[in-house]
């Protein structure tokens, strides 16, 4: 069911000409860590959030929760839950550019998940940041994430402050000395 909306809403959202990106637990397994998750994340365009919402209105899903930043819908009954995370057109390009997947259905790069999951960790309305974390560690370990690499650095710091970056730290070392 879940693989089967992604692919509907990605083939209508291309024809539509929306832009989207797979976050969430669907792309950290596309980025090579498998898990289970019960809903389905993009990340849209600010300016496209109305011709979001006309999108999943076709599929049955309606708006219950939103924010500045979020829109959570729900559909019928055996389908999940999806939750739009709405970025301003110059972040959402930034990062696009280093995206991968196939033309029509992309996820962040490894490191700019990292981020995202940061993010959500810190937030107060996040009832598990453990996940978050797990997935955080998965991600630095099957990509090689060297939290000294400046830029990689400076996400760390932007997106999870100070004790991230000591957390991330971390993980890097028992993953570099797990090879001795």
């Amino acid at each position: 069911m879940i693989r089967e909306l992604i692919e509907r809403v990605t083939k209508e959202a291309g024809r539509r000409g929306l832009d989207l990106l797979l976050i969430g637990g669907h792309a950290v397994s596309k980025l090579g860590h498998s898990r289970m998750t019960l809903d389905v994340d993009f990340l849209v365009r600010a300016e496209q959030r109305r011709e979001w919402e006309a999108l999943l209105g076709t599929f049955g899903y309606s708006c219950y929760s939103e924010g500045n930043a979020f829109a959570q819908f729900s559909g019928k009954v055996g389908w999940p839950r999806v939750d739009l995370m709405i970025l301003d057109d110059s972040t959402f390009g930034k990062l696009m550019t280093e995206a991968w997947g196939s033309e029509a259905l992309k996820t962040p790069s490894a490191r700019h998940m990292v981020a995202l999951k940061l993010h959500a960790a810190r937030s107060p309305d996040r009832s598990k940041p453990e996940q978050d974390w797990e997935d955080i560690r998965q991600l630095v370990m099957l990509h090689h994430l060297d939290p000294s690499e400046s830029t990689f650095h400076d996400l760390i710091l932007r997106y999870g402050g100070e004790e991230s970056l000591v957390r991330v730290q971390k993980i890097w070392q028992h993953f570099m000395n797990q090879g001795d």
